[in-house]
């Protein structure tokens, strides 16, 4: 599944729901993600339209929510799995990095946030009224997609409003070969949904 870059997601901040609706370059739905409530261990379905009447993909952590978490992602139509995310251990702590593996586990790219401070300020500002979260929309975070080698690849970058979160990844050079758009797609979207859980 070839996908038209640079691709955008929103992740509106007033729902109950998590909720996180990926558009391509033309502003066609790629993908509608709705993670469930009130469970044990994170599990998202994936739909392909903005109705949630069409599931494509799950994406479910092996344990509860944690930094050791891995959210393993299946195809729905043959069952097929795809991969995974996970993040990259106690470094997450401090520097968001997150590594994409196929099904046996091997690394095909790392998500990594380029710069840590940006977060610390990030959150200082939410807690200062009125102009707090005016100067925040002007913070903008960014994560360098890279494969195994280093070779960076794409870029993320996240911008904020009043009601959402708008995530933003630019592909810069081709994938690696092992790694598809249907893949890397589906890793942004799991990024946004853990990055969502260290605010």
């Amino acid at each position: 599944m070839a996908h038209h870059f640079p691709l955008k997601a929103a992740f509106r901040i007033v729902t109950l729901s998590p909720e996180v609706q990926v558009l391509d370059a033309h502003d066609q739905v790629l993908l509608q993600v709705k993670q469930k409530m009130l469970t044990l261990r994170e599990d998202t379905t994936v739909f392909a339209d903005a109705e949630k009447t069409r599931p494509l993909y799950r994406m479910k952590a092996d344990r509860m929510s944690g930094f050791r978490a891995v959210h393993a992602v299946t195809r729905l139509a043959d069952g097929q799995a795809l991969g995974s995310v996970r993040a990259a251990g106690l470094r997450f702590l401090w520097r968001a990095r997150y590594d994409v593996t196929d099904p046996a586990g091997n690394t095909l790219a790392h998500v990594q946030e380029q710069n840590p401070w940006t977060k610390v300020v990030d959150a200082l500002l939410d807690e200062v009224p009125l102009i707090g979260p005016l100067v925040a929309m002007f913070i903008n975070p960014r994560y360098t997609v890279q494969d195994a080698q280093g070779r960076v690849f794409a870029m993320i970058l996240k911008k904020r409003s009043f009601v959402a979160r708008h995530f933003t990844l630019e592909r810069l050079e081709a994938n690696p070969p092992e790694l598809s758009d249907e893949l890397l797609a589906l890793g942004l979207v799991q990024v946004i949904f853990l990055e969502r859980g260290r605010q």
